[in-house]
């Protein structure tokens, strides 16, 4: 069986990154990185060889939000359409792994009061083998959260609700830089 080697990140801008991810992706080498928070607009977007990369950007066009995957251009691999709306942004392919896999980058703005018919009506685009990765900016004890959220209560209610699983290492998958703030899991 083939295995993927597949990472996750909040680049919060990603083209001011572009060299630390090109490292990351040729040290760790990674097959799919899902990335939440590009900030492309139609003006900017990168490029690495030996990888495609699809991104989705915010519906106003503005530097913010966003999401994209970079993925290795040796894997069997289709961009299906974006999923752009103010309250959700994902880029969505479909590989080959054991029969078709979809993998989607996902990134939910803050600020956004994301209710479960919403989440229901991204999550069922992907079909029935994917995995859904980025910020969701969702916390749930379900993936490692000690806290919940409104919108943690409503993803995990639409997860529910479509039988889904999280896949969580319940490690903490933000630290703040703040020292007044406690440190807490979420995602």
């Amino acid at each position: 069986m083939l295995t993927i080697q597949l990472a996750i990140w909040n680049a919060n801008g990603l083209s001011k990154h572009k060299n630390e991810l090109q490292a990351f992706l040729r040290d760790q080498n990674i097959d799919i990185m899902l990335i939440s928070e590009t900030h492309f607009t139609k003006k900017n977007y990168i490029k690495f060889n030996r990888y495609n990369v699809y991104h989705t950007m915010h519906p106003d066009g503005t530097a913010h939000g966003g999401s994209a995957i970079v993925i290795k251009n040796n894997i069997k691999h289709h961009v299906i359409n974006e999923y752009r709306t103010e309250k959700i942004q994902a880029t969505t392919v479909v590989m080959e792994w054991s029969g078709p896999l979809t993998i989607s980058a996902v990134y939910c703005p803050p600020k956004h009061a994301t209710k479960q018919d919403e989440f229901e009506q991204y999550l069922k685009i992907l079909g029935n083998r994917f995995i859904a990765g980025g910020d969701f900016n969702a916390k749930h004890p379900q993936w490692g959260s000690r806290l919940i959220s409104p919108k943690g209560r409503e993803l995990w209610e639409a997860m529910k609700h479509l039988n889904l699983e999280p896949m969580s290492t319940g490690e903490p998958t933000y630290w703040s830089t703040d020292r007044q703030k406690k440190n807490t899991r979420c995602h």
